[in-house]
């Protein structure tokens, strides 16, 4: 699949798990990124890689991971989901689950941040949702992450901050 934005393709492709390392160093890049502005979005990726590839795999198993590339250059990742996780019930309980997808890990590699391509994606991910049938996005982040709360406020509410396992802000797009 294919996008356009300021001239630049963007070809959006399901992860197989032979590409699980470019997932993985988006995800521990940006994590270092966010480190260095205080936020402990994405720590574990810091801390417990190993412990985490499974879940990630998982996803790629599920055909849930994304992978974007601009002139086969790796630069963004995301996960939709179309059953809730563990993570996800807890957050948001049973009420609507089959309504919903759960969007997990956006990342835009820091060298096209700043170039509109996050919003991009967020529009993609909005239509694939309507196309299959979803009535609602779902998604979360730490509290205290002020800068990707700024972000998401720009396009949507936020529907709540909830304290399970720390802060979290919850983003709820209705379709």
């Amino acid at each position: 699949m294919r996008v356009k934005h300021d001239k630049e393709v963007y070809e959006i492709t399901q992860v197989k798990s032979e590409d699980l390392h470019k997932v993985l160093e988006l995800l521990v890049d940006a994590a270092a990124w966010l480190k260095t502005k205080r936020t402990k979005q994405w720590s574990y990726y810091l801390t417990d890689l190993d412990g985490n590839k499974e879940e990630i795999l998982r996803s790629i198993e599920n055909g849930a991971t994304y992978l974007v590339e601009n002139e086969g250059q790796p630069i963004s990742t995301f996960t939709i989901e179309n059953i809730p996780s563990e993570w996800d019930m807890e957050l948001w309980g049973e009420e609507a689950k089959d309504e919903a997808l759960y969007l997990h890990r956006l990342v835009v590699h820091r060298n096209h941040a700043g170039k509109g391509i996050g919003a991009v994606l967020l529009d993609w991910i909005e239509k694939e949702a309507q196309e299959a049938g979803k009535k609602i996005i779902r998604f979360d982040c730490i509290a205290s992450n002020e800068g990707l709360n700024h972000y998401y406020q720009k396009r949507y509410s936020l529907k709540e901050v909830t304290h399970i396992h720390g802060s979290h802000s919850k983003y709820e797009i209705i379709l």
